[in-house]
């Protein structure tokens, strides 16, 4: 049960929920968030809780395997930093916890089933992709990738890496966010910013990770100052953090993308008066919602592929972040763009392909429509062909 929606967590790349263990072993564990964060619970057949395997300001992202002999839980956790991911291993009864992983990043896995061995692909703003085959008891085995020719071509040519940054939002929320700069950059000079965004519920956009987003690269090397956020709403920041937007889909995402800019504004280096956002399916509706109930603080928006109204999306997707319809009809009305079309004061650039099946173009139609109506303009990109993204 609870007030806002429940997750399914994914254990054992396809297993969801919860796992069993062999008979003998009469018990099973899954991961809740109930106390606010995402950890392991252990249960008997019964239903009785045994214990509370993980606790902490921090989640758990997924179990990576079980070994039944030494009664251990070896599972990938936020617990260092919510931009990080590490390999942690637990006693069933929380006890002898210890990180197993090294190296400052975002490390991915593939763990042998009892835990022995497991590759790591992982990196951080510094360090460019990393896998190694390493032991869970005797560390690194061997390095099958080093991307050392990466090293020397960033350092060769115009790559500029991300730089992570945090900073207060008015309401006192500190948000995460990163930035790749122009080559060359000149903190005494003023740059554009484009501010590049997703934001849908337990999504996470920004990690310690090396940069490889080519896009970006370009921006960059064009004279923009790129930034992504963590906004409120984004997941592995806790259940309040996340499911603050429950039932009102738009308002705090768009609170922190405009908090964001307005941050960014009153940096000397930027130019506040040359700040654009943009972003693609639930980022494209972020960016419109934002463009609409905060005018002042962007100039240009870019929406690709957007939702506009809840109404007419996925029910699988919107009940469970906005409930029924007949029992928050305000919530849904709150939560569409339709209402505020007459807000637009920048210039708005709406792309949809006709074969969404996703996002259907009706969405993006209805905002013409509504735009229209209330003495506004806006370019429109269509593509009678192409899916999902316009791609």
């Amino acid at each position: 049960r609870s007030d806002t929606w429940i997750d399914v967590y994914d254990f054992f790349a396809g297993i969801l929920h919860f796992f069993f263990f062999p008979e003998g072993l009469e018990e099973f564990h899954w991961i809740s968030d109930r106390d606010g964060h995402q950890h392991i619970y252990r249960y008997d057949y019964d239903g009785n809780l045994l214990n509370q395997v993980t606790s902490g300001p921090w989640n758990v992202i997924r179990v990576e395997a079980v070994d039944l002999e030494s009664r251990t839980i070896f599972y990938t956790s936020a617990e260092d930093s919510p931009l990080e991911r590490q390999l942690y291993g637990v006693g069933f009864d929380g006890s002898g916890k210890r990180r197993i992983s090294e190296g400052r990043g975002r490390h991915q896995f593939d763990v042998s089933p009892n835990g022995d061995f497991y590759l790591d692909r992982w990196s951080n703003t510094e360090t460019p992709l990393q896998v190694e085959l390493r032991s869970t008891d005797d560390g690194r085995l061997a390095v099958l990738e080093d991307n050392a020719e990466t090293t020397r071509f960033s350092e060769a040519f115009a790559y500029s890496p991300a730089e992570l940054f945090s900073f207060e939002t008015s309401d006192g929320v500190r948000l995460d966010g990163s930035m790749v700069k122009p080559p060359g950059f000149d903190p005494t000079k003023p740059y554009p910013v484009v501010l590049s965004i997703y934001g849908g519920p337990g999504s996470q956009q920004v990690y310690d990770e090396f940069s490889t987003d080519f896009f970006n690269q370009y921006l960059a090397q064009q004279g923009y100052v790129v930034v992504g956020l963590n906004n409120r709403g984004s997941g592995n920041y806790g259940s309040d953090f996340m499911k603050i937007v429950h039932r009102r889909l738009g308002h705090w995402e768009a609170n922190d993308f405009a908090e964001a800019g307005r941050w960014l504004a009153s940096q000397p280096w930027v130019d506040g008066d040359r700040m654009a956002i943009m972003g693609t399916s639930y980022g494209g509706y972020s960016t419109i919602f934002t463009m609409l109930d905060h005018p002042d603080v962007f100039r240009l928006g870019i929406a690709n592929s957007p939702g506009t109204d809840w109404r007419i999306y996925d029910s699988i997707y919107t009940e469970r972040y906005m409930g029924l319809l007949a029992d928050n009809s305000d919530g849904y009305e709150a939560s569409s763009v339709m209402s505020m079309a007459g807000n637009l004061e920048g210039h708005l650039l709406l792309v949809h392909s006709g074969m969404d099946e996703n996002v259907q173009p009706r969405h993006t139609m209805q905002l013409i429509t509504a735009l229209t109506e209330a003495g506004k303009d806006a370019e429109l990109r269509f593509y009678p062909m192409g899916a999902h993204g316009a791609a």
